[in-house]
């Protein structure tokens, strides 16, 4: 739930929920593969309208995979200005939707992030 929440977000939300340093759109994107592939393996079979809407927010993540859409992903101002990000959050209002879980921001994951600086707890 709380990797669809996160997608469903706007920007400002999105970059809010990681610290500064992180790709925010990639964590965005591996943090929901991560979490579809766990849910799937280990959730009773899903509903025609929640497996239509998970496979379409998986669909559309995957047709912007690749070097040559790099900037979508690591470029953090992309969030706001790239329309395909409005198409994301659209399908993951409606994969929240079909569950019935509330299209809030969640809170912080948890994870720690790291790099050449700092080590930051996401809390």
């Amino acid at each position: 739930m709380r990797s669809v929440q996160v997608l469903a977000q706007p920007a400002d939300v999105q970059r809010a929920l990681f610290p500064d340093f992180v790709r925010v759109g990639d964590e965005l994107a591996n943090d929901f593969d991560a979490a579809r592939r766990t849910f799937l393996a280990e959730t009773p079979p899903l509903t025609p309208p929640q497996r239509e809407a998970i496979d379409s927010l998986d669909h559309v993540l995957d047709t912007l995979s690749g070097e040559h859409n790099a900037a979508f992903w690591l470029d953090a101002e992309q969030l706001s200005l790239d329309p395909r990000w409005n198409l994301i959050r659209a399908k993951a209002s409606l994969v929240l939707v079909s569950f019935g879980w509330p299209n809030e921001p969640p809170p912080h994951n948890g994870a720690i992030y790291a790099n050449e600086r700092q080590v930051v707890h996401n809390k």
